[in-house]
């Protein structure tokens, strides 16, 4: 095994802390003994080969499931101690797979993000429509609000959900594959986007298989494979010829690119 550790000049509190979290399937094990911290103005790159139960971890982080072993820490409460509305307001998901026949508008599907701010029967305020208007602008999504969900495109419909997970203005942003079934221009915008929110006091853990667009980004990465979190550190730290060997079973060579950051390139 092959553990890095790094050293992260983000400040503050733990958004999420995660100590010797363990799941599994019945008697299959998924993965054992993970822990790491995120804080505010980190985004971390979860990254791994199919099956190494990155979904599973981002809904562990959420309480969608129950972990076999260790603890969750959220916004400095135990997990397990929260409501699902204390949960929601610590921490947006998007899911892999979000529903994509939700009958609602665009717009209506991304106010979606401030229920846990509102009271049971209370309308929306207008601190709500800012906040729904300003991430339909950034996800270069307004020009569509009005249109029902079920007529956009894969990729349209991608990009109102991460929409709904910023309207909802979470201190920590869970997501899965954000950038899947995007072109390369919506990809970039979407990271850079990602970029700027965490750079203004949030946090972010972000699923991703394109190990350069990762690095790209990312402060930080975690690389869970083989039943195990094996590596917690800089993208140039983690991405090395014998690491890509030894956890995704590719041969491949890693460049940098003109600031340095690490390019991984497929023999």
């Amino acid at each position: 095994m092959t553990m890095t550790t790094t050293t992260t000049t983000a400040a503050g509190a733990p958004l999420v802390l995660v100590e010797r979290l363990g799941f599994g399937y019945g008697r299959r094990p998924v993965f054992a003994d993970v822990g790491f911290a995120i804080r505010p103005g980190e985004l971390v790159a979860l990254c791994g080969p199919n099956g190494a139960g990155k979904s599973t971890l981002l809904r562990l982080l959420l309480g969608l499931h129950r972990p076999a072993a260790g603890a969750v820490t959220l916004g400095g409460a135990p997990l397990s101690s929260l409501t699902r509305r204390e949960i929601a307001r610590r921490a947006a998901l998007l899911p892999q797979d979000a529903p994509a026949d939700l009958p609602l508008t665009v717009r209506e599907a991304v106010a979606l993000g401030r229920l846990p701010h509102l009271g049971r029967f209370q309308a929306e305020s207008a601190a709500d429509a800012e906040a729904v208007a300003r991430a339909l602008e950034a996800t270069d999504t307004a020009a569509f609000a009005a249109r029902p969900v079920t007529d956009l495109s894969g990729g349209e419909r991608h990009r109102v959900h991460l929409a709904r997970a910023l309207a909802q203005e979470a201190p920590l942003l869970l997501l899965d594959e954000p950038i899947a079934g995007l072109d390369l221009s919506h990809q970039l915008q979407a990271l850079d986007l990602l970029r700027a929110t965490v750079d203004a006091g949030r946090g972010a853990v972000v699923a991703l298989h394109d190990l350069s667009l990762a690095a790209r980004s990312c402060d930080r990465m975690l690389i869970l494979a083989d039943g195990a979190l094996r590596l917690d550190a800089l993208p140039a730290e983690v991405l090395t010829t014998e690491h890509l060997q030894r956890y995704f079973a590719v041969a491949a060579d890693v460049r940098n690119d003109d600031r340095g950051r690490p390019l991984v390139v497929p023999r």
